[in-house]
């Protein structure tokens, strides 16, 4: 039978009104280390509540899992670690909000290890000063996703009036950069309340930061420039850096800030983007049985550039180890059902249950993080390889609702929905999504071929089609023949055909079933395999 430690503590240790403990509550939830995190600031506030109204005695595992976490009647604590990890997060989280946004915060909510009953204690009580060294070694912190400290801008305007504006587009930048789920974010405004004499990279890395954002602005009366900088703070080296300029006009500055905030965040931080690449590359050097969660999730984003059968099977091997070390990582679980539902569209699984396997990691990855919009994508692709149009739309449209800002997830999203005929809508995303991002995965350009290919503008889909660069992969040299073959560029035709059979020996049997995995319309498939045949390519009926 489980037992606390601390089961005694069910009530406040000291005499704090109840009005004032839920002020703070709502002031750490509104906080930037807890605002993007529901499923944190739910159960922080059903411990709250219930210890609150004396029922301390009753925040077990199972009441935990079942109230808070929607399990069954037979959640089973030991099979399901849920509330152990979700627990542990919350911890985490409350430590890095008291020791920076909430450090002037003059009570504190702690859950001590060994308990789910919360204490509201005086910030210079006798039981929060035993852990005030614990407190500030961030670098022991167990922290699940990187840590990124967005370091205060400097204003080089000349204009101490403009401190405000380049204050806002900090701050700015760290609430879009919340929205990339797989980073932890620290607030600028937490730096700048340390000691100037502090160097601002140490501060960062005391927080248990890998990566700090830093930069400047300047302005006059015609543009207003701003630079960007992103520092391992592992290495101490600068790994991007970038500068954006932009002319004054009567759209003001909130709509260039904006602009230039979207655009940086997303080569910094999306999926694709520069610190991912990093972690990538890191996570590529380590071996299997030294990966971290958020290894197995960077290996995945490499893999979605490569799609080779060797980062294929590092990523599925990294992701297989971390949904069973992190049961509740729904991220991962829909990664490892994504790399299922590649297997499938791309003919590399002989399994007949393949997609059930997918269906089963989804359900998991939706339940433990319905608000995800990677969870929700990978939803919709399992839909797309159904042929469940209605459950297809429907995912979407909840995966573009999540972040409308996510500009390369948004691109997944318009591959999808191209192919699966809303053309228009799907092409105008994949355009947003690959104009002025540093890097996007090259399969984009297979939807964007098909897309002039369909209006018979084989020139232009054949100049999308040499994009599609992924050398193990069979789609490019079959786009590239089926637009030569319109073409009657013969030669050229056959060589492409050549490649293709190479990649693909099964091909000709399997055509039609291949290319009706990822093009929903009857005629467009016919159209393509129109397009091998004159290429060359005896497609068997």
């Amino acid at each position: 039978m489980e037992t606390d430690k601390h089961s005694s503590l069910t009530k406040p240790a000291q005499k704090i009104p109840d009005a004032e403990i839920y002020h703070w509550l709502d002031k750490i939830c509104s906080s930037d280390e807890f605002s993007a995190k529901d499923k944190t600031c739910r159960l922080l506030r059903f411990l709250v509540d219930e210890t609150l109204a004396g029922r301390g005695e009753n925040l077990k595992q199972y009441t935990i899992g079942t109230t808070v976490f929607k399990r069954r009647k037979d959640f089973n604590s030991e099979l399901d670690p849920v509330v152990r990890i979700q627990a542990g997060r919350l911890r985490r989280s409350l430590e890095l909000y008291y020791a920076y946004e909430g450090k002037d915060d003059p009570i504190r909510i702690t859950i001590p290890k060994g308990t789910y009953v919360p204490l509201f204690l005086p910030k210079h009580s006798d039981a929060l000063q035993r852990d005030t060294e614990r407190e500030t070694k961030f670098e022991s912190l167990d922290i699940i996703r990187p840590l990124i400290a967005v370091l205060p801008f400097q204003n080089l305007t000349g204009d101490p009036n403009q401190d405000y504006f380049v204050q806002g587009f900090t701050e700015e930048l760290t609430i879009e950069l919340t929205h990339y789920e797989d980073f932890q974010v620290v607030a600028c405004r937490s730096i700048s309340n340390t000691s100037d004499t502090e160097d601002s990279h140490e501060i960062a890395r005391k927080m248990g930061a890998h990566f700090a954002i830093e930069g400047s602005m300047r302005k006059d009366d015609k543009n207003v420039k701003v630079s960007i900088k992103v520092l391992d703070l592992k290495t101490g080296g600068h790994i991007w850096a970038e500068q954006y300029r932009r002319d004054l006009t009567a759209d003001g500055l909130i709509m260039i800030q904006e602009q230039i905030v979207r655009e940086a965040i997303s080569n910094i931080a999306s999926e694709f983007g520069i610190i991912p690449q990093k972690l990538s590359r890191d996570a590529r050097k380590k071996r299997p049985t030294d990966l971290e969660t958020y290894d197995a999730i960077f290996r995945f984003y490499y893999y979605q550039t490569q799609l080779t059968p060797e980062t294929y099977m590092s990523a599925f091997t990294a992701l297989e180890q971390a949904v069973e070390r992190d049961p509740d990582c729904g991220i991962a679980a829909a990664m490892l059902a994504s790399m299922y539902i590649n297997s499938f569209s791309l003919d590399l699984s002989r399994s007949e249950d393949v997609l059930d396997k997918a269906g089963n990691l989804i359900q998991k990855a939706i339940n433990t993080d319905p608000a995800s919009q990677l969870v929700r994508i990978i939803s919709a692709h399992l839909y797309f390889q159904l042929n469940k149009r209605e459950l297809f739309y429907l995912e979407i449209e909840k995966a573009q609702k999540l972040n409308i800002n996510s500009v390369l997830r948004i691109g997944s999203i318009g591959h999808f929905l191209a192919l699966y005929g809303d053309w228009e809508r799907g092409k105008q995303l994949l355009d947003k999504a690959m104009s002025g991002n540093l890097s996007y995965p090259h399969w984009y350009h297979g939807a964007t071929t098909v897309y002039y290919y369909r209006q018979h503008d084989y020139e232009l889909a054949y100049k999308e089609a040499i994009q599609y660069d992924l050398p193990n992969l069979f789609w490019g040299p079959l786009l590239r023949a089926a637009c030569l073959g319109q073409l009657k560029r013969q030669e050229e035709a056959e060589q492409q055909i050549a490649h293709l059979l190479e990649l693909k020996p099964d091909f000709k049997e399997k055509a039609r079933m291949l290319i009706q995995r990822y093009v929903k319309e009857d005629a467009l498939v016919e159209h393509i395999i129109e397009g091998l045949q004159k290429a060359g390519l005896k497609i068997q009926q």
